[in-house]
């Protein structure tokens, strides 16, 4: 391999690093609030009354309270044994989760070239007319949610406890009609109503009218952010009062982040900053830092701390439960720059030539490109604080019906756009086998079909299972939500 195409694969690495980190694996794919909440394998359509162990952990805590008993699918005769499952206290787990996918901008095709970057193809001028339309007002979300490990004790008579390890990561990407314009066609866009060549021969499109970011973009989101969370839980039994039974809990969470961007505009107010660790060699230009991390590692740029805290209510085979997730901040000292409002007068590129968003953003980012960069020492910014809360019905071994809610208390990088709904069903086949489907909305999604299963082997000892979000984007390619949480080391003993 010669240096001019090993230099290039580098620099692929480092831009597709992030779309790489959402597909961790290669084996997972959306959840059931923005950030990450549907990676929880064999729940489909509600999880905030039915989640328990570590599988409640950034949910509601409140469900490590819940009691294990034994599970009696056929009662004894005097003729015939029943079946039953045995009680398990301890469950412990690795490398379970998932990353979704959604855009009310692209078509499954161009979703999964996004995903799985596929960046060789070249867009035509037609081509990137088209993609500045189908982006105009819309865009990408993508989430990620992975148990490095997990587990979790819950005893008969003192509550549960659970210990976890979690990569999460979203992205935002939403564009208005300009901004959508000045990406994917750059200085053939009609801003630019004037050539000229600078002294480098470059050909520069240039605006007789220029105007401020924050009157060109307004509407406009881009944000990002991952961070490695460690996470202990401890929910409780406080009232048991036939039929009523009461649970509380909560989490407390240290967090290492690895990437931050939060760059949008509302009502006229330009705001960006970004924290993002070497590894991915972000070009800034001329801008330099104060809090600048030498090297190409993958050096945490900041720390914070979270805080869960839900309860849950049995009223005879009724369940009710609500829960404020992720309230918290992070504070960032590593690679830390401000993007000021200015005006945009000229610009050379030529506008994204695919949907490898990752590899093409550097086009927008660079020097003498959109945006203008200043170092700063630190910056910090709220975790995208959620709120959840769900009804379900337990109607006898075989059958849960239940409803969910989730939605925004903030607008930190991360957060909901909108809230999202969800109601179904779960059936229990067989002892080892439960299936879930339900439907959904919300979240610039419209309608989804969450659908998940998972099989519990060796009289229950080990589970696999996996869950999608929405069926309906492999029948049909409009707003597609590309989705699998999977787990295939889920241990209970």
């Amino acid at each position: 391999m010669d240096r001019s195409t090993r230099t290039n694969v580098i620099i692929r690495i480092r831009a597709s690093a992030l779309v790489i980190l959402f597909a961790l694996f290669s084996v997972n794919a959306s959840g059931q609030s923005e950030t990450s909440d549907f990676a929880r394998i064999g729940h489909a359509a509600f999880l905030s009354t039915t989640v328990s162990d570590y599988q409640c952990v950034g949910i509601n805590p409140a469900n490590l309270g819940f009691v294990p008993l034994t599970d009696i699918f056929e009662l004894a005769t005097p003729m015939e044994g029943g079946i039953e499952r045995r009680r398990r206290d301890f469950t412990f787990t690795l490398l379970e989760g998932g990353v979704s996918a959604h855009s009310d901008a692209l078509g499954r095709g161009g979703l999964f070239d996004l995903i799985f970057q596929e960046g060789g193809v070249t867009f035509s001028a037609a081509q990137k007319t088209a993609a500045a339309k189908a982006f105009s007002g819309n865009g990408v979300r993508i989430n990620a949610d992975v148990f490095v490990v997990g587990a979790a004790f819950q005893s008969q008579h003192f509550g549960g406890f659970a210990l976890t390890i979690r990569e999460r990561a979203t992205g935002t990407f939403v564009f208005n009609d300009e901004a959508s314009k000045l990406i994917f066609e750059g200085r053939t866009s009609g801003y630019f109503d004037s050539v000229a060549v600078n002294f480098n021969g470059d050909t520069i499109g240039f605006s007789t009218n220029p105007q401020y970011f924050s009157k060109l973009f307004n509407g406009s989101v881009l944000s990002m952010l991952w961070f490695r969370e460690y996470a202990a839980s401890y929910g409780v039994k406080i009232l048991d009062i036939k039929p009523v039974k009461l649970y509380v809990g909560a989490t407390l969470k240290y967090l290492e982040s690895y990437a931050y961007l939060d760059a949008r505009v509302e009502n006229g107010t330009f705001n960006a900053r970004s924290a993002l660790s070497p590894f991915f060699d972000i070009n800034y230009g001329k801008a330099t830092t104060p809090s600048a991390i030498p090297g190409t590692s993958l050096a945490p740029v900041g720390l914070g701390w979270g805080l869960d805290v839900g309860a849950t209510m049995e009223i005879g085979d009724w369940t009710m439960s609500a829960s404020v997730a992720d309230l918290g901040k992070l504070v960032f000292d590593g690679n830390v720059f401000n993007a000021y409002d200015t005006i945009l007068n000229g610009l050379s590129s030529t506008g994204f030539d695919n949907y490898n968003i990752f590899e093409e953003a550097q086009k927008i980012t660079g020097d003498g490109e959109f945006f203008k960069w200043s170092g700063l020492q630190t910056a910090d910014t709220e975790l995208p604080t959620r709120f959840k809360a769900g009804v379900s019905y337990f109607y006898n071994y075989r059958w849960r019906f239940g409803v969910d809610m989730a939605a925004s208390v903030n607008k930190a990088a991360g957060s909901i756009e909108q809230p999202i709904f969800s109601g179904g069903a779960d059936y229990r086949i067989t002892p080892w086998c439960t299936l879930g489907m339900g439907i959904g909305a919300g979240s610039n999604m419209g309608f989804f079909v969450p659908v998940s299963a998972v099989f519990s082997i060796f009289n229950g000892t080990w589970e696999i299972g996996l869950s999608s979000r929405d069926l309906i984007t492999y029948l049909v390619s409009k707003q597609p939500v590309v989705s699998l949480a999977v787990g295939f080391l889920r241990f209970r003993m």
